[in-house]
This record gives C-alpha cells, structure tokens and sequence, in this order.
C-alpha cells in the first residue's frame, strides 16, 4: 500500500496538545484544522493496528434519552472508532450519527480550550485566555462579592442536563436554583398530577406513564401526538419497526409531514398548538358511544368520587387543613363514593360497585360524580366542534377514537416539542391522561401515555452526601421570567447553554444581563451562551477524563460505566474537576469526595433499589462497563398501586377550580390562535422542531453533520412564492420582539401558514440573530398554579418572512 495512503502515526497526543495550545485563546483550534482533519490520520482500525491502541468502554448522550453504550478505539492517543457495546442490553446496542460524529466532533473548532476572561462589551463576544488558577481567583473575588452585598441566594446556577456531576453545584454554593424550568413541562403538568408524578426535582422529573418502547410489541395502535419520534429518537427505533412488523397500527397527528409521519400507517394533519381539541373530541365519542371501561373506571380512577356542586372540592371523610405541611392522604382521609345498596356516602376502598352517575345529599349538602361532570364537561367538546379547530373531518376523529378505544391496547406517545411548547399544554395533557384513563390504558402492556424516552424502568443510584447546610434556595419566579421581574439574583453560573436553550425574547434577556455583576458559563464549546460571560470555562466532553473512571448512570434498564477514553484535550477539565476547582477557590471543598472512583463507588454501593442494588464496580468493570438491572421491570401500575393522594388515577383536578379547569376545558394558543389579532401582521405559525442532526443546541457545529444540515428556515413552496422567495435566498423572520436571518428552504412537507427550523442553532450559524429573538416569553394565568409551573410557549410564535 502506498505510504502516502497511511494514516499519520507519528502525531502523538503530547505533539497535538503542544501544536494544539499554540492556538489556544481567541485564535480557538482552528489554526490546527489540517491537523485535526481526519483525512490525515483516519483509517480503519483493522487495517492498522498499531501498538498504542486500546479499547474503552463509555456512554454517550442523556439529553436525547439514548445514553447509547459505545465501544471505542483510540489509537496513538486518538479517538479513531465508535461503535455500540455489544454487552449492552439486546436492543440497546445502539450508536447514531451524533455518536459517530464524535470522531471529529471532540476536536472541534468550537472547543473552549482554555479559560477565558471577557474583555469588550457582555455580548460581545471578546475575550482573553487565562489560566484556571487565574480564572479560580477571578471567581472567587466576584462570587463573594456577590455573597457580600446581597446574600447567598444572590447566585443562580443553571444546570443543563449534560452535566452529569456539576448538578451539585447549587447545594455546594448554597445557591438559588431553578425548579420551574419552564421548558419540557407543559404536558407534564397536566398528566403527571393524574398518576402521581412528581414535581420536577431534577432533569424531566417525572413526567410520563409510558411502558417504554419495548412494549409497543403489545400495543395495537400507536398514536404519535406532535412527536417527530424517528428524528428525535433515532436510536430507539427499532422497537418501533419490530412493533409494526408484528402488527402494531401507528398513527402519526402533525401538523408537518414529519419524517415519523412517512414510516406510520396513517398521517393526519391537525392545526398546530389544538392537540387539546383532539383529545377532548375524542373523550366525548368514547363516552356517548359507552367505549370507556366501566370496571376499570369504577376501580382505578377518581371518577366516582363525589364533588360538591357549591364549591367544586371532593368530599372526603373529614375536612383537609389548609394549614397542613403535608395533605393527608387517601388511608388517613378517604376520599368519598355514593354506595347505592346503603344509599350512603362511603370510603371508595369500601365499596365495590360505587354509583358512577348521579346526584345525591350528603349532610345537607348536593354533590354529584365526577363522571357525571365529566359528561357535562364535554357537551361543548363534540366531534364537530373538534373538527372545526384542528381541521380534523369529524369523521376522522370519530374512527380514531373507536380504534383506540376498542381495538386492543393503545398507546399515547407525546414529545417535548410541538403542542408541549404551548400555554394550553397542561390541558392536551390533562386530556390525554383522561382519555387514556377512561379506556384502561394505563398500567396494562400495549397501553401507556406521555413521552417514550422513559418507561424502560429506572432505578435510582445512591448520591455523595454534602454537608448539611449545603442546601440550594428556590428562585421565587421562573428562570425566564427574570429579565422581566425584580429578583434577588446579580450572579448566574450557567452549565451548558442554558442562555440559548432556557429563555424567549432574547433581546429582552440581553437587557437583564447587562445588569448583572457577574455571569460564569462552562461547557465544552463555544455556543451562543459563551458570549454574554464574563468568566468561559473548558469542560470536557463525555470521552474525556483526568481518572481512569469518568461516572455512572442507571437508566433504560442497566447500569452503565463512562471509562477514560481520552485524556482532557487543552486546558479542559470533566465537570467533577471543575466542581471541586470552583469549591476549592471558595474553600468549601472538604465535602467533596476526593476521586471520582470514590463517588461512583459510594453512588453504587448505597443504591436502594431491588433492580440495583449490590451491583458493584468490580462486576460492571468486567462486563464492559455495562448490567442490567438485577430484576425486570413491570409495565407502570399494573399493580394497582398509583402514588396519588387517593391511590388511584386522579382525573380531576380540585386544586383548578378557581380555573376553571378541574376537568379540561380547551382554551385556544394565545398568540398563534386562529381569533389572533396578530395575524395580519405576522401570518407564519413559527415551529421550533427536533432533528436527528441535533440534541437541542448540541452538535450544532459538528462538521461532519454539518455537511448535511446547516441553519435553513422551511417554508411550504405557496408561502415562499407568495413573497416571491427562493431556494437559497437569505431571509429575515421577524415580529415585534426582533428578528434573525439564514436561508430559506421550501419544502412541500411543511403544513402552508408555519414556518419551521430546527430548533438550538447557535448565532455563529445564522446570518444574523438568534432562532429565540422571536420566539414568545408569555405565560397563561394559572400558570403557576401548575405542578412544575409555567411552560415558555416557544411555538405559540407568529413571524413575518421576506427577503433580508
């Protein structure tokens, strides 16, 4: 073979980081572009294997849900191979492009390689290379000056969820820190109070009564609600296929011919943010036709129980407290049924065939089932009405709802794009649950309800406990609405772009930033949010380690190791480091554990759960890095035990009342609504949508993915022809928030009247501006009221497109 087809061998890691750091600083790695070219030193691995080659096993991405094990060579120092850990668990033995892209994605030009003080104008963009001990003393001088003036819960730390040990951070710092994210929420705060789910305490919370896509082999029909799931969810697919394959009818409702919508059965296009209205129409044709399970209602739902028609509250055997720090529940407060054979208002658990219907005195006072209101309810909400705002043919509507309701078990998948991103969002989900609970689709396989990228089973790992006062304030308003309300905070120590991905209206954010006394921002690279800093710090990536253990996770049904694969590239540190450097300058480190194998040993070995616990390092280390769990898990409350204040699926919503939403009454999107007055002016629906290019803002300046995919806004051909657009033409979307400008792309699977773009891609990449300048910051009035708060309705945005 010719030597000059041979891959480069003799380019050591110590000879690239010695190159490599001659251009560290504002130059960035792009000097040493020839370098990094992997046409210069790439080659397959079987073809030469050199001595200084050696295999590490790791995982990848959590934000997708994929946490993909990867089995990876490096050679002479280089990440050269990935592909997916064959000891994974059968199905999971997955890699993406994302994944592959790491080859070349780890050595990017966006790289932040060293620390970096600002020194033009926040948002600028100007900075200077410093070093961490610089940079350490930096921090600290501001942080205490900070704590100084106003107090510790004057620092906010934003944790994005690539983190994976900084989510310490907060408590470390005594910190405010923010619990209503106000992004991912807005199905869940309609769904989750139905079975129990928590209030979000972390990434995600618990947010979805789903079996995991591995039970879709017992689902007969699939309903894909606004869920984009093959391009967000690549990974996961082939469970999807297996499913159809074995006779599983999937049914994708878009408003966009999305690229799930090519690979399911059917396609029906509904009018964007009016998922609501579907689900309400179904209900309504499940109930007049008597499709809804009487003895799964009768059992398992709170729709017997009996409500006062004085004040809307649900009778239980004695008054609930106000006052009380904790809500009894339903063992020590029983919540009330109408037993007919006793003509008496009795505990649920006592009565086997409570009345479903009816009207009845109780001590003077009238009360009526929740059935019976649900009924009432829904008198508004018939198939004609729901016809008319989604643009569904009512007869469409009404064959969807009896296939779901009598053709088997049936699943309701929803995404964290889409209607999610709307302030009706609570509702679609409230009505999603209902429709769900009604017909007996949760708790049995083939069924479940909410976002599939959880359901696997999890199962938790035990945590490094931190002193007891490191405990971390809750910030009095949402994270987005700081730029338009008085606040305690003047720090924010931001992990991960959460600028870019966190917030509306950035023009707005960019006015309150200009007030702060300090802004901290680490990540790997170099994204939008970097520029707003006054402090840039080098965090490595996922392959990258100082110790030969990099972290541990417990998900999708197996405990999974994250191995050294590289030594840190630069000058950057893996997020442990960076939380003990920060800790350090502050001298509150002697909480912490001194190693990184300290703290995944401690995660291990005080794990509580059955599914894991007496795994150990020793074992995962001889397995490549990956087990699963001890048992199988069981599909969600298939034994009937629902972590509600009842015990039971609670449908009704007492604590909604003065809402008027109790039970789900639909309320048109805001601004994008079809009685908008905003229409005139701006008559393009914006839609941020998910990709298979992209997880949120991350890998936007993949170079290898970005052969195929670069910021574009799409249009449908008759909205580009009607402003006598392009293909290729820069344009600028615009309303009286602000603007950006990119190319436009006309594309026939666009529904006429949106505008869409993939959502997180970083100003560097547009022409002009960023995607959130437009986008909508308002949140409805019982916003706050919701189990995780108010939800941004990104996508309840109207833009005007022309020619920039």
């Amino acid at each position: 073979m010719s030597g000059t087809n041979r891959p480069n061998t003799t380019l050591t890691r110590r000879s690239f980081l010695k190159a490599a750091g001659a251009t560290a600083g504002t130059m960035g790695i792009a000097g040493a572009a020839g370098m990094l070219a992997a046409d210069d030193w790439l080659a397959p691995t079987e073809a030469y294997a050199e001595p200084e080659e050696r295999v590490a096993y790791t995982y990848h991405q959590a934000h997708c849900r994929g946490h993909c094990m990867l089995k990876c060579t490096v050679r002479d120092g280089r990440l050269c191979l990935i592909q997916p850990n064959d000891k994974a668990k059968e199905g999971l033995q997955t890699v993406c492009l994302k994944g592959l892209s790491e080859i070349q994605h780890v050595y990017s030009a966006e790289r932040i390689q060293t620390p970096l003080k600002r020194v033009g104008e926040r948002g600028a963009n100007e900075f200077v290379a410093i070093s961490w001990d610089e940079a350490m003393s930096y921090f600290a001088e501001n942080v205490r000056k900070c704590w100084d003036a106003y107090g510790k819960q004057s620092v906010f730390v934003s944790i994005a969820m690539e983190s994976e040990v900084a989510s310490e951070l907060g408590k470390l710092l005594s910190a405010s820190m923010d619990t209503v994210g106000g992004i991912d929420v807005g199905y869940a705060n309609g769904l989750a109070p139905i079975y129990g789910g928590a209030k979000r305490s972390g990434p995600l919370g618990a947010v979805s009564a789903f079996n995991g896509v591995t039970d879709w082999m017992n689902c007969k029909t699939l309903l894909f609600v606004g869920m984009n799931f093959i391009e967000s969810s690549l990974t996961q697919t082939k469970p999807f296929f297996d499913a159809k394959d074995a006779g599983m009818h999937a049914i994708a409702i878009d408003p966009h011919y999305s690229t799930t919508a090519t690979k399911c059965d059917e396609w029906i296009p509904i009018e964007p943010g009016t998922d609501a209205a579907l689900f309400l129409g179904m209900i309504t044709q499940v109930l007049d036709n008597g499709w809804y399970d009487e003895a799964y209602v009768s059992a398992h739902t709170s729709l017997p129980f009996l409500v006062s028609q004085a004040d809307g509250s649900l009778l239980r055997d004695h008054a609930v407290d106000p006052a009380a720090a904790a809500p009894e529940d339903g063992a020590a407060n029983p919540f009330l049924v109408w037993d007919d054979e006793a003509q008496a208002a009795r505990p649920a658990a006592d009565v086997e065939s409570p009345a479903l219907e009816g009207t009845f005195t109780v001590d003077g006072e009238t009360y009526t089932t929740v059935l019976s209101l649900l009924k009432k309810n829904q008198q508004s909400y018939d198939t004609v009405w729901a016809s008319k705002v989604t643009g569904i043919p009512a007869d469409a509507i009404e064959s969807l709802a009896e296939r779901y309701a009598t053709g088997g078990p049936a699943c309701i998948a929803v995404g964290y794009g889409g209607n999610d991103k709307y302030g009706n969002a609570d509702i679609a989900g409230h009505a999603a649950g209902l429709l769900a609970a009604i017909t007996g689709n949760i708790g049995r396989a083939g069924g479940g309800v909410g976002y599939p990228g959880f359901g696997y089973g999890s199962a938790g790992l035990g945590a490094w406990p931190l002193a007891e006062d490191m405990k971390p304030s809750t910030l009095a308003v949402p994270a987005f609405e700081l730029p338009y309300v008085d606040s305690p905070v003047k720090c924010f120590i931001g992990v991960g772009d959460q600028i870019q991905q966190r917030f509306a209206d950035l023009n707005k954010l960019d006015e309150w930033v200009q007030g702060l006394d300090f802004i901290v921002y680490a990540d790997v690279y170099h994204s939008t949010g970097a520029q707003y800093a006054d402090l840039v710090l080098p965090i490595c990536s996922r392959f990258e380690s100082d110790e030969a253990l990099g972290g541990v996770r417990s998900n999708k049904g197996q405990v999974m190791l994250r191995q050294q694969v590289l030594e840190p590239l630069f000058e950057s540190k893996t997020d442990f480091a960076f939380e003990r450097e920060l800790a350090r300058a502050l001298g509150i480190d002697a909480s912490l554990p001194k190693t990184n194998e300290e703290r995944i040993v401690r995660m291990l070995d005080t794990a509580k759960d059955a599914k894991v616990a007496g795994i150990t390092l020793e074992e995962l280390q001889a397995n490549q890095g990956v087990l699963p769990y001890r048992a199988p898990s069981a599909v969600p409350f298939s034994d009937g035990k629902v972590p509600t204040a009842s015990g039971r699926f609670d449908v009704y919503f007492p604590d909604l009342v003065k809402f008027d939403q109790a039970l789900p009454a639909y309320e048109a999107p805001e601004e994008t609504g079809a009685d908008s007055k905003l229409r005139d002016r701006f008559p393009l629906q914006l839609c941020q949508m998910r990709t298979r290019f992209h997880i949120h803002n991350q890998f936007c300046d993949a170079e290898w993915i970005r052969q195929y995919s670069t910021a574009a806004l799409h249009l449908n051909p008759a909205d580009m022809e009607q402003r006598g657009l392009s293909n290729g033409d820069t344009v600028e979307a615009f309303n009286d928030r602000g603007s950006f400008a990119c190319p436009v792309v006309g594309d026939e699977s666009v529904r006429p009247g949106s505008a869409r773009i993939f959502e997180g891609e970083w100003s560097k990449f547009m022409n002009a501006g960023n995607i959130q300048n437009v986008t909508n910051p308002g949140i409805s009035d019982r916003g706050r009221a919701l189990l995780n708060g108010p939800v941004i309705p990104y996508n309840d945005t109207l833009v005007e497109v022309k020619k920039a």
